[in-house]
């Protein structure tokens, strides 16, 4: 640079460090559609989705609805195929599209911490205060906006506005996922999940007698193990392991990241036993 030359010099690039999604709810459901709807719910190669999208495989508008789907937790490619997740096959299905909108709602970082922040509270006033409450939470100052049109959208897929001035967010009555609460700043206890355990037989062959247990178990957990199919029903290995996966997800959503390496993540695979050297 010149003694003259004037020009400001750049600075870094400043990055969001909360995740959420550029558009809203309704249009990464669109892809979940377009898994089943062309694909049969079946995994499938990155360009297959792109054709049965209309999109290019490389284009931005293909590479945005995909990354909006996957932080709604509607779609998963843990091996390099695309494949819908439990909450993806849940919010086509009209008999579980109202609870599975809230789960997807409340997979979005940024939207479960506003929720969290402004639980029972007015949401700050539209554009400047709800933008500047984005970017206190993470969001880069250039892609606020952004963050507040996918935002409303969502929340009004998803059912959390309930007046016409969209002023707060409120969990929508039958949608079939409690807020979780934290100890440390809601003094209002958890549900305690009550379970009828049948102990087992004792080494003389008697049984002691079944009890009522009260475990505090979270919702979102809870609701997972409520929606296991019974013995009789069977359960493929496929099923099993979208299953599984949802789960963990659930579990980093109600307990948080590992703090000693955020970046970890639990995966589920299914392999072959005699590949594996089992059996």
């Amino acid at each position: 640079m010149s003694d003259t030359d004037t020009t400001p010099a750049k600075g870094p690039r400043e990055v969001s460090t909360i995740g959420f999604p550029y558009l809203g709810l309704d249009e990464a459901t669109s892809v979940a559609r377009a898994l089943l709807d062309k694909g049969g719910g079946i995994a499938c190669e990155r360009d297959q989705l792109a054709a049965a999208m209309n999109q290019m495989p490389n284009s931005g508008s293909f590479i945005t609805k995909i990354a909006a789907a996957k932080l709604f937790g509607l779609i998963e490619n843990p091996t390099g195929k695309f494949q819908l997740t439990s909450v993806g096959f849940d919010i086509l299905d009209p008999s579980r599209t109202a609870a599975a909108k809230v789960t997807a709602f409340l997979s979005v970082p940024l939207y479960k911490r506003v929720y969290e922040e402004f639980k029972g509270k007015q949401l700050p006033s539209r554009p400047a205060g709800l933008e500047n409450a984005f970017v206190q939470l993470g969001v880069s100052s250039k892609q606020k906006d952004k963050a507040r049109h996918a935002f409303d959208k969502s929340a009004r897929s998803a059912g959390f506005f309930p007046n016409t001035q969209e002023d707060r967010l409120v969990m929508p009555m039958g949608g079939g996922v409690v807020p979780l609460v934290n100890p440390e700043t809601d003094a209002t206890p958890r549900p305690p999940y009550t379970a009828n355990v049948q102990p087992t037989a004792e080494p003389d062959g008697s049984v002691p007698m079944s009890f009522t247990a009260k475990l505090l178990v979270d919702p979102l957990i809870r609701g997972m193990v409520e929606r296991m199919p019974p013995v009789s029903a069977g359960w493929s290995l496929e099923k099993r392991r979208r299953w599984l996966q949802t789960f963990a997800s659930n579990l980093d959503l109600v307990y948080g990241a590992d703090d000693d390496d955020p970046d970890r993540v639990i995966m589920v695979e299914i392999k072959s036993a005699s590949r594996d050297g089992v059996g």
